[in-house]
């Protein structure tokens, strides 16, 4: 099975280098996985903000620059989040993180490996986002999630989308067939 949807630009990943962390989660045990998931996230949002650099005679600069620390915090962790919460643990493939430059716009990428139950409902939600309003369905997510008291409020490419007007596209390949391996590659654009 290979899938398209939404904005994910192939040629983005073709034509341009990435730094690229991976995550060999099965390697990090289960209480360290947040603080490793920080320190990663707190570190490639140093690294990005030394992309834009500050004119101390220019306020705007500065605003710049935390806009985009911001930015990238939010959606590096919500992206190494997710991939942690459904990553197929039976699967010793790594959890992937890359990011580059284009132009005016900074891509964020995850890639890891989920089963077919998780893979399904995925998908419904994708496509959900994609044929809806996405300031509707946040505030749709969020009364369902106070409904029915879930742990999965299912806000964080909403967020994404509403609050930082990212552009949002999925690949789900099957990279093996046995055993069966199907990965999703997350690609989140944001201009700077």
């Amino acid at each position: 099975m290979n899938q398209i949807f939404g904005d994910f630009q192939e040629e983005i990943l073709a034509n341009n280098k990435l730094f690229m962390f991976d995550f060999f989660v099965h390697s990090i045990p289960l209480e360290r996985r947040k603080q490793t998931r920080y320190l990663s996230i707190a570190f490639i949002t140093d690294y990005w903000a030394t992309l834009f650099p500050v004119n101390e005679q220019d306020i705007k600069s500065y605003e710049r620059q935390f806009h985009i620390k911001t930015a990238v915090t939010y959606i590096a962790n919500e992206l190494l989040e997710n991939s942690m919460k459904f990553h197929q643990k039976s699967v010793k493939h790594p959890i992937q993180l890359g990011m580059c430059l284009i132009d005016k716009r900074l891509v964020l990428v995850t890639n890891n490996c989920v089963s077919e139950q998780i893979l399904e409902k995925f998908i419904d939600f994708i496509q959900e986002i994609i044929n809806s309003d996405s300031e509707e369905l946040y505030f749709r997510q969020l009364e369902k999630g106070a409904e029915e008291k879930s742990e999965e409020s299912r806000l964080g490419f909403l967020s994404m989308i509403n609050d930082y007007s990212a552009k949002l596209g999925w690949k789900i390949e099957t990279i093996s067939q046995e055993p069966k391996i199907t990965t999703v590659t997350t690609m989140v654009q944001l201009t700077t």
